[in-house]
């Protein structure tokens, strides 16, 4: 126990005598982890703007006219049994007619002296279901029913958000990892630099006996500590930039930042990591 507290101590001092050095490090750990965690928010709200377009997808199947009433009841049953169906919204000939004279500010009987617009199901899926593989088995199904005359949805549209969706959790693990890469390699060269200015200390510990993992250790608290500081520094200037932007520039962009405690532990920990990662690849050099 007494060693183990001579090491912390050791750590702590080693840290308070790097100076430029271990600002340095903090310094490079903090823009990163900022990078990192304003990239992290950026990406998970656009992934969540995407999931709200999707739920606003509908299927929209027309029914054929003159469908006696038994056959619709029997339909929507049948539709009733789709695992995939979170609500269904039926809209009658006279409903639809309605909704084109709310839209388009004429009445269809003006116009045709008659009323062609079909009836019609709205299918909104659930979110399991809202992507494109699955649409498209649940279209294929309702085809063959055969009071359906036209099922409608938008493919096209579909296919370019699932695309782009992919293309941005893509790119953001590839950023993090790259982000992560870097802070790792410049913590791990600042450290460098404080090791390499107590290079006379480790070989005179060696030379007297001392093990590598007696060594080893107060490094690997110093780095873990400068990471540890980074990411209470980086996860306070993120904490006052959101609190700036959604207090006072909520009402211009309409954007609205909302992050948990988790958010901010999950930059402690990154950051430790980050700390203690980079001081490993740093000392090996010198106990080799």
């Amino acid at each position: 126990m007494i060693v183990f507290w001579f090491l912390i101590k050791e750590g702590f001092r080693g840290l308070w005598r790097s100076n430029y050095a271990g600002a340095f490090s903090i310094i490079i750990i903090t823009l990163s982890l900022i990078l990192i965690g304003f990239g992290y928010v950026a990406a998970r709200d656009t992934l969540v703007m995407v999931e709200n377009i999707r739920s606003q997808f509908d299927i929209t199947v027309f029914i054929q006219r003159e469908t006696p009433p038994v056959e619709l009841e029997n339909f929507t049953k049948e539709l009733g049994n789709f695992r995939e169906i979170e609500k269904i919204v039926y809209v009658s000939s006279d409903s639809a007619a309605a909704q084109f004279r709310a839209e388009f500010g004429e009445d269809i009987f003006d116009i045709l002296d008659y009323n062609p617009l079909p009836p019609s199901f709205t299918l909104s899926l659930k979110p399991p279901a809202r992507n494109l593989a699955s649409v498209e088995e649940v279209v294929t199904r309702i085809r063959q029913f055969p009071i359906v005359d036209e099922v409608k949805y938008r493919k096209t549209f579909l296919e370019l958000l699932e695309k782009y969706q992919r293309l941005i959790f893509i790119a953001v693990v590839t950023v993090f990892i790259i982000l992560t890469m870097i802070s790792i390699i410049l913590a791990s060269n600042s450290i460098k630099m404080t090791i390499f200015s107590r290079r006379n200390v480790i070989t005179t510990m060696k030379l007297v006996g001392a093990t590598n993992n007696f060594v080893r250790a107060p490094f690997l608290i110093e780095g873990t500590l400068e990471g540890l500081g980074s990411a209470l520094l980086a996860a306070v200037i993120i904490g006052l930039t959101f609190y700036f932007l959604n207090n006072y520039l909520h009402s211009f962009t309409g954007y609205r930042a909302i992050v948990s405690y988790r958010f901010y532990g999950g930059l402690v920990v990154l950051g430790s990591l980050m700390g203690l990662v980079g001081s490993t690849r740093a000392i090996r050099r010198f106990l080799e």
